[in-house]
């Protein structure tokens, strides 16, 4: 089995948990409080609506809509409110009743997915290119934090393997129908420089795999992100 190794050069970028939204009534959502928040539509967001004036602010371009929770300005201090708010987010032809909920979190993505022939979707994808840039195009939407066309994301959030230098823990699955995905962190115990090659016996069926940033030192962390065959 040939296994291509991508290294892609840019920063590091980390992603919180997903929290994935379909349609139908109304659906609590926590954001964070001071940081922006990122909704991700899996086809294309065409319109958000919300009461300016309840301390929120949303843009949308293409696939994605940034949310902000604005600070207040009382007196002298400066405070978030914490109150819920309504969001109407049009996401496929198709509307989604969002219940804000501001907590004091890191920044959270949530995925609104619009009931569709994911399977077909998922398979179009795979073969709509050459092998190797499926396997690429796999990577680098993983990275971008955008799921594959018709891909389903599984949140695991536990702890893989424990190594003298690293620790390796997985974050979630993203899942086709030939392929999926693996995101994993990794976080460093000291000075290390991280090698694809090394993760190769710990991933099932690799194919492709990328360290985000191969340098960290003690305490830091980054993604690894592995393309497998799906077992059959």
């Amino acid at each position: 089995m040939k296994k291509f190794l991508f290294a892609l050069a840019v920063s590091v970028a980390l992603a919180g948990d997903y929290e994935i939204i379909k349609e139908g009534g109304y659906h609590h959502v926590e954001v964070s409080l001071t940081d922006i928040n990122r909704i991700v539509c899996d086809t294309e967001i065409t319109g958000v609506v919300y009461s300016r004036e309840k301390s929120m602010e949303v843009r949308k371009k293409g696939k994605n809509a940034w949310l902000k929770i604005l600070p207040v300005k009382e007196g002298n201090k400066i405070s978030y409110p914490s109150y819920p708010r309504e969001l109407y987010v049009e996401c496929g032809g198709r509307i989604f009743s969002l219940i804000v909920l501001p907590k004091k979190v890191p920044a959270r993505t949530i995925l609104l997915k619009v009931p569709s022939a994911d399977v077909r979707k998922a398979l179009s994808f795979e073969k709509g290119n050459r092998y190797e840039e499926t396997l690429l195009e796999l990577v680098k939407s993983v990275y971008s934090e955008v799921p594959p066309p018709g891909y389903r994301v599984r949140n695991v959030g536990k702890k893989e393997k424990e190594f003298r230098e690293v620790d390796l823990y997985l974050l979630r699955i993203y899942e086709g129908v030939r392929y999926e995905v693996r995101e994993y962190l990794v976080k460093a115990k000291t000075d290390v420089e991280l090698s694809e090659s090394a993760f190769v016996p710990y991933v099932p069926r690799p194919l492709a795999l990328s360290v985000v940033k191969p340098l960290l030192k003690k305490g830091e962390v980054t993604r690894l992100i592995a393309v497998s065959l799906r077992e059959n």
